[in-house]
C-alpha cells in the first residue's frame, strides 16, 4: 500500500476500555482518516457517482499561479481512487491553486485564485474557464470558496480583499459586494435561497437577507489568541455547510468543527484537530467542509496534514 493511500482506521470506541469487549458487536461507527493529499482545501460529495472530490492546492504558495494544482476522487470507504483526477498540464487542464468546489448539474465549478474554472463532473474534462475583474488592483485576487444556485448564478468569495462576486449563466463575472462590513468571506452557504458566510478574521457568521441587507446572525465564543499575537476574536473561520438543519463551521485557531442549532444558541464541537493555539506555527487547518447526507458524514480536508478526515455525525 501506498503512502498515498495510506488509511488510518480510528474505532469511535477505542480508549473506552469498559467497551472494548462488546465494541465490535455493536458495530461503532469509524473514523476514517486519508492520507497523501498536497494541501487539500476543499470537498464535496457527488452522490451520482458516489466519490468525494477532492481540491489539492499543491505544494508552495496558495495565492500562486503555479500550475501544480489537482483535483482527487475518493471512494466511501477511504480508498484514493485517482489522486490527480483533474491535474493541471493534462488534457487541457490549467489548475494552480485550487480551493473551494461544487457541483451544479453536470459541472463541476473551481475557485481557482482569479479564474473560475468548469469541468465536466463526469469525465473530468475541463469545458470553461472565467476570469474576473480585478477591482483591487494592485492587490491580487484570491478567491476562494464557490456555490452555485438553483437559477445558475454562481457565488465566489475573496477572503483577502473581503468581496463577493458573481457569475452570471452569461458567465460575467462581476463584484457583488464587499467591504468590512462583510468580515473577509470564506467559506459560502446557499441557506434557503439566501447567501450567507462566515468571516476568516472574526468569528462571525454572516447573511445577506432577501432585501439585501447584511446581518449577523451567529458569532462564535472568543479563544484567547493573545500568546499567539492574532487579534481579539480571531478565529479563521473555514469551513461552512448545513446538516439535519443545523449548520457546521470550522476553525483553524481552535481546530474545531462547530455545529450550530439553528437557534443559533446551541453550540457543540463535533470534531476537534490541532489547533493553531497548540501548534501555531502549523495547525492542521480544517478548511471547505462538506456532508455525506445518505451516510450521515462529516468530510474534513485538513489543508496542512495533508488529510481527509471522514467524520460519523449523530442526528
Amino acid at each position: 500500500m501506498t503512502t498515498q493511500n495510506l488509511i488510518h482506521r480510528i474505532p469511535a470506541c477505542l480508549g473506552v476500555t469498559a467497551l472494548l469487549a462488546i465494541c465490535p458487536l455493536m458495530a461503532q461507527p469509524e473514523r476514517i482518516v486519508v492520507s497523501g493529499f498536497e494541501t487539500p482545501e476543499s470537498v464535496i460529495h457527488d452522490p451520482d457517482l458516489d466519490l468525494y472530490l477532492v481540491s489539492n492546492v499543491g505544494l508552495g504558495n496558495p495565492a500562486a499561479l503555479d500550475h501544480n494544482g489537482f483535483i482527487s476522487r475518493v471512494s466511501p470507504d477511504g480508498a484514493i481512487q485517482e489522486l490527480r483526477w483533474i491535474q493541471d498540464g493534462v488534457h487541457g487542464v490549467t489548475l494552480n491553486g485550487p480551493k473551494g468546489i461544487w457541483l451544479h448539474g453536470r459541472e463541476l465549478y473551481v475557485a481557482d485564485v482569479n479564474t473560475l474554472r468548469i469541468f465536466n463532473r463526469f469525465s473530468g474534462a475541463p469545458i470553461r474557464n472565467i476570469e474576473f475583474p480585478n477591482p483591487f488592483a494592485p492587490n491580487p485576487l484570491f478567491l476562494n470558496d464557490v456555490v452555485v444556485n438553483d437559477h445558475g448564478i454562481a457565488f465566489v468569495s475573496d477572503n483577502r480583499n473581503g468581496a463577493i462576486f458573481t457569475v452570471d449563466t452569461q458567465s460575467r463575472a462581476s463584484l457583488w459586494a464587499a467591504g468590512a462590513v462583510l468580515g473577509g468571506p470564506n467559506g459560502l452557504l446557499l441557506d434557503y435561497g439566501n447567501v450567507g458566510w462566515v468571516t476568516f478574521f472574526g468569528g462571525q457568521i454572516k447573511r445577506v437577507t432577501q432585501s439585501g441587507k447584511t446581518i449577523t446572525e451567529g458569532i462564535l465564543p472568543a479563544a484567547d489568541v493573545s500568546g499567539i499575537g492574532l487579534p481579539p476574536g480571531a478565529l479563521f473561520l473555514d469551513g461552512y455547510c448545513r446538516y439535519n438543519g443545523s449548520l457546521l463551521v470550522t476553525s483553524w485557531v481552535t481546530g474545531k468543527v462547530y455545529r450550530i442549532r439553528r437557534t443559533g444558541m446551541e453550540i457543540e464541537t463535533v470534531a476537534q484537530f490541532v489547533s493553531a493555539i497548540e501548534n501555531p506555527s502549523r495547525p492542521d487547518g480544517p478548511a471547505d467542509i462538506s456532508v455525506d447526507e445518505d451516510r450521515n458524514r462529516l468530510l474534513v480536508p485538513l489543508f496542512n496534514a495533508g488529510q481527509l478526515v471522514i467524520v460519523p455525525l449523530e442526528d
